[in-house]
């Protein structure tokens, strides 16, 4: 995701919330001279990022337009945007006294403060599954109808025919919840799958519902660190809002949202 052109830039949303979706759509629109149609499509999957890879005048006629539609923007070198991690999963978490213990896979283990915490995501994932089931199947009303009549016919006993094994694939779609935790030691993105944690670390307040459960995990782990930048997902969930209103319509949509994040905690370092 991250850029490599030199001397480029790239024009970011500067507050951790996204900027108001018509006043984006028309700052793309403007400074790239897209109809309106087209600037609402690349705004849905912009997530922050208002201009990409333009050179140092391109990226002021952006903040131009960014100002004059109240959105608070900030310029970043493609050499500053970062390279976001491959995430690695977690599947228990201990809260302590300033401390966030978890554990993964193998021996996989680590700790991280609250200042430690630079990006807290999360994102509602759809999942489409297909399986093979063997059902049993008779004749079909046209078959017996058949039989029949040539039983009518020539009086034999013919039969109505026997059951037979058939194969289907039946599809089905899961929702299920994922975050991310970008940490500032050894630039190190651990990921939180709803359907692979044990949520053990809740303790009493843990429930028999995995979605309730994350959104627990969520809160706990926005409480711990609450200087961590959060992101859209984070946000609705923390205001108890609705997961599918969210326009993730790929990972791709969720990578980019962390990568604006990330790129403004480091700025915020500098």
């Amino acid at each position: 995701m991250a850029e490599n052109e030199t001397g480029t830039f790239s024009v970011l949303a500067a507050d951790e919330r996204l900027p108001d979706f018509s006043a984006l759509s028309r700052i793309i629109a403007e400074s790239r001279g897209m109809n309106f149609d087209d600037a609402g499509r690349a705004a849905r999957h912009a997530w922050g990022f208002i201009g990409e890879g333009v050179d140092e005048a391109g990226a002021a006629a952006v903040l131009e337009r960014c100002a004059l539609y109240g959105v608070n923007a900030a310029t970043i070198p493609a050499a500053m945007i970062p390279i976001l991690p491959a995430p690695i999963p977690i599947k228990k978490a201990v809260f302590t006294v300033g401390s966030f213990d978890y554990t993964g896979g193998g021996a996989f283990a680590g700790h991280g403060s609250p200042e430690e915490i630079l990006v807290l995501a999360a994102a509602p994932f759809k999942e489409e599954k297909t399986k093979t089931v063997k059902t049993t199947e008779g004749p079909s009303g046209q078959e017996k109808a058949i039989r029949l009549g040539i039983m009518a016919v020539t009086g034999l006993p013919i039969g109505l025919g026997k059951s037979r094994g058939v194969k289907k694939e039946v599809k089905s779609s899961e929702i299920s919840f994922c975050m991310d935790i970008i940490l500032r030691t050894g630039k190190i993105r651990l990921r939180l799958n709803s359907d692979n944690f044990d949520f053990s670390c809740l303790m009493e307040k843990k429930t028999y519902s995995s979605q309730t459960n994350f959104r627990l995990i969520c809160s706990e782990l926005a409480a711990f660190s609450p200087h961590a930048l959060k992101n859209a997902g984070l946000l609705a969930i923390l205001e108890g809002k609705p997961l599918t209103l969210l326009p993730y319509d790929t990972a791709d949509d969720f990578e980019k949202e962390t990568l604006r994040l990330a790129a403004l905690a480091v700025r915020r370092q500098l």
